[in-house]
């Protein structure tokens, strides 16, 4: 079934990032200002707990559409960089950058390393298995000889079952149900009549993932198009994810100290 809402999409990728972002800043002054000082018990005295467990719910809610705009676009960045090997590289060093402030943040800093990973590593992980996938599919499939071809299936299989347990081990962001959001929307990108029903379906196998129905409502009011060339400022979206947790680290510390 084809929807037609050519005439609603108004959305480009830019706009798609910018909302996507908004929605995980919301999220995360939920999860690192305001369950960490209730669980401290500092916020008794000052807000009933049912007020604060209703504020700290909505803005959980609202996050929770960050992360499949954030998979549906890394594919969408993968099939149209110039460079995928660049990509890949700026992945990996703002995961290894966003770690401590994604630790100082979420109360994880005590923790040993990789007690939990962020979400750039998520990203990352994806794009890795999806690299490696559309190498198979396009290079080895074009091979005459037949048993490249037979080849090309367990292959494709080993990879995602790699970077699926890759990710379960680490315990990035979204874990496994994560890779298969990008694999889904790798796969079929020029369904999406399945790929965001597919992807929503997958990603309600981790509690409360249910609540990004909105995130993937949006996606179906994607243009196609990249938006505004920003050139060098792009990375300011790379920069925005360490550099909040940061500063709402900051903040709570600054007026709770801890």
């Amino acid at each position: 079934m084809n929807l037609n809402l050519d005439k609603y999409r108004k959305l480009n990728g830019n706009t798609l990032k910018i909302i996507a972002c908004i929605c995980m800043l919301i999220d995360h002054i939920g999860a690192a200002i305001i369950l960490p000082v209730y669980q401290v018990g500092v916020q008794k005295n000052l807000l009933e707990f049912d007020k604060l467990n209703m504020f700290y719910k909505a803005m959980r809610f609202v996050g929770r559409s960050a992360f499949p705009i954030f998979a549906f676009l890394l594919v969408e960045g993968f099939i149209h960089t110039k460079n995928r090997l660049r990509y890949a590289l700026s992945l990996f060093i703002f995961a290894i950058i966003s770690e401590y402030p994604y630790d100082l943040a979420f109360n994880k800093a005590d923790k040993n390393f990789m007690y939990s990973a962020n979400v750039m590593f998520s990203l990352l992980i994806g794009l890795l298995v999806i690299w490696a996938v559309d190498f198979f599919r396009k290079e080895l499939s074009m091979s005459g000889k037949k048993i490249s071809r037979i080849a090309l299936y367990p292959a494709s299989a080993l990879v995602i079952a790699i970077g699926a347990y890759t990710a379960h081990v680490i315990n990035c962001d979204y874990r496994e149900f994560g890779i298969g959001v990008m694999l889904i929307f790798y796969f079929f990108r020029f369904y999406e009549s399945v790929s965001i029903p597919a992807s929503y379906i997958l990603l309600c196998g981790i509690a409360n993932e249910f609540k990004a129905f909105p995130g993937f409502i949006l996606l179906f009011f994607y243009n196609k198009k990249r938006g505004r060339d920003l050139g060098k400022l792009k990375y300011l979206f790379y920069i925005f994810y360490p550099a909040h947790l940061l500063l709402l680290y900051a903040i709570r510390y600054a007026i709770y100290k801890i």
